[in-house]
Formats: C-alpha cells, sequence, structure tokens
C-alpha cells in the first residue's frame, strides 16, 4: 500500500466538516447510572472504585463537571493512538466510534483517496489493515476512561459523547516505531480529530515524530501525552518533551506525586494515576507482561464477569486530559489548541509543591473550574535562570524568567532561606508585565547566611488570581 509523505495535503477533511456529519450531542449531563461509577470496594479498597475521575470534579453532584456542559455541544474527534481497542466491550457504544465518512464500508476501495483502504474506524499501522484489534488491553483501556458508556453497566467515561478514532500504532507487547506513531498522527490530523492521546514513551523523540508533532499543531489539534513511568527528567524522553503537546504527570490518592511518574520542566498538569478503573480487552491482562512489576495473573481483573481492569500509570492520566480537552471543545469548538491548553494549566488546582513545579507543573486537573473558564484569561510565572553577574561595582544575583497575564496587576520576587522557608524576604517588585526577560537583579549580599536559597515569583491578575513559581539556587 502506498501511503502518504508526511506532509501530503490531502483532501480537506476539516473537523467543522466532519462533526456537521454528526448527531448533536444530548443536553447537559445528569450522573451516569453505570454501577461501579457509584460502587465502592469492589476489590476490597476503601475507596470509590472511580474515585480518579471523581477527584477531577466528576462527581455526579449538582455541582459536578458534567453539569458546566452546555445543552448545545458538539460532539469531538478524539484519536487514541495506542494498541487498539475492543470494540465487542459492552461498554463501548458504536456511537463513540468515528466513522470516516469519506469511506464505503468494505468495498476494497480508497474512497477518499488518502492512502487506507476500507479505513472505516482508523487503522493498524503495524498489520497495515482497516480492523485495529486491541490483543494487549492498553488501548481499550485508555479508551474507556475517555468515552466509557454510560448505561446500566460497567464504568462512566468522561465524555460520553466523544468520537473515537481508533489508531493502532503500539503492537501486543507495548512496542512502537516511530514512523507508525507519525503516521498515525498526521492521519488524526487529517481526518478531523481536535484531540490526540499518546499514552505511549521512548527514550529521544525523532525527527519524524517531531515533524508529525509540529503538523499537529500548525492543524490546532490538542495533543496530550504521558509523561512516562521511569520516574526520570521527562526532557529526554520521547514526546512528552516537546512543547508541542499537553504533558500529564501521575497523582495518587492525595494529590501527590507518584515515584513512578517522570518528571521535570516540560510536565504542565497532572491527573490521578493511581488504581485507575476501565475497561479490559477481551483476553487480555494488560500489566502482566510489564517487566519489573510485582504482579499475579488476574490480580486486576475487576467485576465477576472480569470485562473490568484496574492499572497504575501516567498512561492512565493523560486520557483524563485528554476527555477534558474535548468536552472544552464540546462546548466551544472556536478554541484554538493554545487556547485549550491555556484554559487547562490555569484552571488547575495547585497541589504538592507550592507553585508550578517539576512534579506536577501547573497542578492537578480540575474539571470543573476549566469548564468555566473565560477562555481568554491567562497567567504565567516562571523563572528560567539565575546569573551571578557584576553592576554597579558590586555582585549582584540575576532573575530571569516570565511574569504576565492577559490582565496583569503586579508581580514581586521573594527570598527565603532553605528549600522550603518559613520566612520571605522582599527582593523585587514588577509594575509592568515581562516576557522571557529579566524579573529582578538582588544585591548578593542578600544571599548570606545559608548555603540554599529559594526564590520564589508571584505574578498577580488583575481579578486578584496569583500564580507563583519557586526556583532553588545552591550556593558554592
Amino acid at each position: 500500500m502506498v501511503t502518504a509523505p508526511l506532509h501530503r495535503a490531502r483532501r480537506p477533511l476539516l473537523a467543522a466538516a466532519i462533526a456537521a456529519l454528526l448527531p448533536i450531542a444530548t443536553p447537559a449531563y445528569d450522573s451516569p447510572k453505570d454501577p461501579h461509577f457509584s460502587a465502592k470496594g469492589s476489590w476490597g479498597q476503601d475507596y470509590d472504585d472511580q474515585w480518579a475521575i471523581k477527584r477531577l470534579g466528576f462527581d455526579g453532584g449538582p455541582d459536578s463537571a458534567w453539569r458546566r456542559v452546555k445543552p448545545s455541544a458538539q460532539p469531538v474527534i478524539v484519536a487514541v493512538i495506542d494498541t487498539g481497542l475492543d470494540w465487542n466491550h459492552r461498554d463501548i457504544d458504536w456511537k463513540n466510534i468515528w466513522q470516516n465518512p469519506g469511506e464505503i464500508p468494505d468495498n476494497g476501495i480508497d474512497d477518499d483517496n488518502n492512502g487506507y483502504v476500507d479505513d472505516i474506524i482508523g487503522w493498524d499501522f503495524f498489520a497495515d489493515s482497516n480492523k485495529p484489534w486491541d490483543h494487549d488491553g492498553h488501548g481499550t483501556f485508555v479508551t474507556g476512561i475517555i468515552a466509557g458508556a454510560w448505561s446500566d453497566t460497567g464504568i462512566a467515561g468522561i465524555n460520553p459523547d466523544a468520537r473515537v478514532m481508533v489508531l493502532k500504532a503500539i503492537n501486543n507487547f507495548g512496542h512502537s516505531r516511530a514512523s507508525y506513531l507519525a503516521r498515525a498522527i498526521v492521519y488524526a490530523v487529517d481526518n478531523g480529530a481536535r484531540v490526540i492521546n499518546l499514552s505511549v514513551g521512548g527514550k529521544e523523540i525523532s525527527a519524524i515524530e517531531q515533524d508529525a508533532l509540529d503538523y499537529a499543531h500548525r492543524n490546532n489539534a490538542v495533543v496530550v501525552v504521558a509523561a512516562g513511568n521511569e520516574g526520570v527528567d521527562v526532557g529526554n524522553y520521547g514526546m512528552a518533551a516537546s512543547d508541542k503537546v499537553i504533558t500529564v504527570a501521575s497523582t495518587g490518592f492525595k494529590d501527590e506525586r507518584q515515584a513512578f511518574s517522570n518528571w521535570g520542566r516540560a510536565i504542565d498538569i497532572a491527573a490521578p494515576g493511581l488504581d485507575v478503573l476501565s475497561l479490559r480487552a477481551r483476553r487480555t491482562d494488560t500489566m502482566r507482561d510489564i517487566s519489573g512489576v510485582d504482579y499475579q495473573p488476574g490480580a486486576a481483573y475487576v467485576g465477576a464477569d472480569k470485562r473490568y481492569y484496574r492499572a497504575s500509570g501516567t498512561s492512565f492520566s493523560a486520557p483524563m486530559v485528554a476527555a477534558v480537552a474535548s468536552l472544552l471543545i464540546a462546548n466551544d469548538p472556536s478554541l484554538t489548541h493554545e487556547e485549550v491548553k491555556r484554559i487547562l494549566v490555569n484552571s488547575a488546582r495547585d497541589v504538592d509543591i507550592p507553585g508550578i513545579d517539576q512534579y506536577s507543573g501547573h497542578g492537578l486537573l480540575d474539571a470543573r473550574a476549566a469548564l468555566a473558564a473565560d477562555r481568554d484569561f491567562d497567567i504565567q510565572a516562571e523563572i528560567t535562570g539565575v546569573a551571578v553577574v557584576a553592576e554597579g561595582g558590586g555582585q549582584r544575583v540575576r532573575v530571569s524568567g516570565t511574569a504576565t497575564a492577559n490582565r496583569f496587576a503586579s508581580a514581586r520576587i521573594e527570598l527565603g532561606a532553605g528549600a522550603n522557608p518559613a520566612t520571605w524576604t522582599a527582593a523585587g517588585e514588577l509594575t509592568e508585565a515581562v516576557m522571557a526577560g529579566v524579573l529582578a537583579s538582588i544585591d548578593a549580599s542578600q544571599f548570606r547566611g545559608s548555603p540554599l536559597w529559594t526564590i520564589r515569583l508571584i505574578v498577580t491578575h488583575h481579578d486578584g488570581t496569583t500564580r507563583e513559581t519557586r526556583f532553588e539556587l545552591r550556593l558554592g
């Protein structure tokens, strides 16, 4: 089969045109009736079965995040680039699977001339087939988090009106090739996906993967990537390190960063990633073949019929962010990918280390706040570096970074001794926004008395909202 080169312009299957062919979403959601949504202790635990999405604000109560989905919300195409899908699972409704409007099923002809014959619901890039079946379970699990059907059985997905494009670019053993991932990203963009979920890692990003991410970015797709589960700096960890994506870390029951979750400056946001409940694909046991994991076969099965599964990892935090991104676009299809990211990070709830940090980024995904947010609201606080410079006959510490907001009020720099200061000293005040510039120039004498100092930047929006970030400076 001849496939299109990476930047070939295919026929204009824009998301808006495809959305027009889809039925209108049901009015604002009530509380799901799925048994596992209201259950607790299904595997002997002392917390709710679907605690993870409830932690984000999807609790089914009168102020549930679902109540903020508009009656006019439109279905949104979400590409899940993963191990495929068990489309016969009873918690997968066929209305939630994307249907290629330009393809006539099973006629053996590439009707839409996109290089893929009979690609009705997506593509299997490993088998070069139009049947992206899931023999591993990972992709079905991820899909369940995003779009598990609302019914009288099983679990509740975050967006019950999503249209999932099934793109198998990871094999049955969790491995992939850069070329397959890149082709899947381009396919998703060319066929109208507004959101792309990539719960996949790797040591370094390849040129072809970066090229594909650039293509998605230019074409207004929101790309969500799992941070990875090696507990290492994400800076050299595949697509998660790219500035063209939303990189998602994992938190636990108390909103604390999980030890397995990769960390670093590329982390944008966090979501629960511990003991998450979702769908089990037929004849799979996803955790069984993961090296280094102490796991007994079948231990993660949930339910008398074993159709459900629980697992931990950033792979399952990312689809929560992807699903909320799809709800934002469902409410307002005019949102750009940059606006979606801005809403998600600015509405996140600060957790763990105060301020923006390398473990949870801007904080924990807050679906309630995101779905109620002003699309224009923006506040940024970042310290990018500290340098000692000669100035005015003495030594000063120059602090660089960004302090800005769409309605900037003020910003201030403060110093505190140690890693977690009990008291702070004023070290600079800003009355005008700074973008990638000098935030403060501090007399070096203010750093006497401690080998470790924390520099804190606090930016204040005109509405009183503040954003904080910290930087540790170790002397000597």
